[in-house]
């Protein structure tokens, strides 16, 4: 009797004759369900960001910003000043974040389209036109680049 070593991957996602590239795509697909939330991935880069600044400002490393000429030193994020630092310009770095006013006005468009209906009766409508032969594939172009709040991407 042989037993086979049980696989790290879920069953039913490996294909026998399939191609290197496919094999790479469901390798990286595969990584990339083990990833986390981007809600952690942004307070753990944070994080390591932090870190970072407190090692490299120990070690004592500058640049030369080459615009100015200027000396840059690395300003540690942990001294209470560096707290200081983070805490009193977060505002302003969002605001002066061009994309992101663009961001929040869209997403706040789309989720008063979402929750009055307007999202849907618009699918429905656009799909209700199509005739059953060119539904597949006319009738999802236009409608699949329309994002919705419970969808986790644009094209799901």
């Amino acid at each position: 009797m042989s037993s086979s070593a049980p696989s790290a991957r879920p069953q039913g996602t490996e294909k026998k004759g399939t191609g290197a590239l496919l094999r790479v795509l469901n390798w990286i697909e595969w990584v990339g369900n083990k990833l986390p939330d981007p809600f952690w991935l942004f307070l753990m880069l944070a994080g390591i960001v932090i870190l970072l600044s407190w090692i490299l400002s120990s070690v004592g490393l500058s640049a030369v910003n080459p615009a100015t000429g200027e000396t840059v030193a690395v300003t540690n994020l942990l001294a209470p000043d560096g707290l200081r630092k983070i805490v009193a310009e977060a505002v302003t770095n969002f605001v002066e974040f061009p994309p992101l006013g663009l961001v929040v006005v869209i997403l706040l468009g789309v989720a008063v389209a979402e929750q009055s209906g307007m999202l849907s009766a618009a699918l429905r409508g656009s799909v209700a036109r199509v005739g059953p032969k060119w539904l597949r594939s006319c009738s999802r172009s236009p409608a699949s680049p329309v994002p919705s709040p419970r969808t986790p991407c644009t094209w799901c």
